[in-house]
């Protein structure tokens, strides 16, 4: 069961996770019903570290790819990453265990070139408490455990069709568009 849930947390927090932002709290509070509170979250931070690896390593890749450059070139950006870089360590561990967006954090961390190891121990200092709170918060919550997967199942169903249509609509962009059809009708015209 622990190994199923812990790669469930890697599917959960991969690449796509900005789009699933309510899935892995009710797989939390699932867990936390069959397994003591604390061992869950600590399978879960181990996922979830590992997915912070690989996604610091794929987001810094993608937005320092050319065809970002006007997006980290804008205002937003720059006031964003110059907040960030004051302080990092806070920054990635108050995203880490608060209800604010973690994506944030993990999008500013490798554009900025802040120390894998230093935001790894932040996401730790930060999830390990979170993860716990959740996984313990399921012994409590009058709520169904068929309630809880339900409510899962549709957070990851909304996110993948939320990364399919954005896939289909990047497809159409790219083909290429025909010029007018001929016409099949034969226009005749007297000599």
């Amino acid at each position: 069961g622990l190994v199923g849930f812990f790669c469930l947390t890697l599917l959960l927090n991969g690449p796509i996770s900005p789009v699933l932002p309510a899935g892995f709290e009710p797989l939390l509070m699932m867990a936390g019903r069959v397994y003591p509170p604390g061992l869950v979250a600590l399978v879960a931070v181990a996922g979830n570290l590992y997915m912070d690896y690989v996604n610091y390593h794929i987001y810094g890749a993608a937005l320092r790819h050319p065809r970002l450059q006007r997006a980290r070139s804008s205002a937003v950006f720059q006031k964003t990453l110059a907040l960030f870089q004051r302080q990092p360590f806070l920054a990635v561990w108050l995203c880490a265990w608060s209800p604010l967006p973690d994506w944030i954090a993990a999008f500013l961390a490798p554009v900025s070139g802040y120390p894998m190891s230093k935001y790894l121990c932040a996401k730790f200092l930060g999830r390990l408490p979170r993860l716990w709170f959740f996984a313990a918060l399921g012994l409590v919550v009058p709520i169904s455990t068929r309630a809880l997967a339900v409510f899962m199942a549709i957070a990851i169903a909304i996110g993948v069709a939320i990364v399919a249509h954005g896939g289909r609509r990047a497809r159409q962009r790219q083909q290429p568009v025909a010029g007018p059809r001929p016409s099949l009708v034969r226009v005749h015209t007297p000599a």
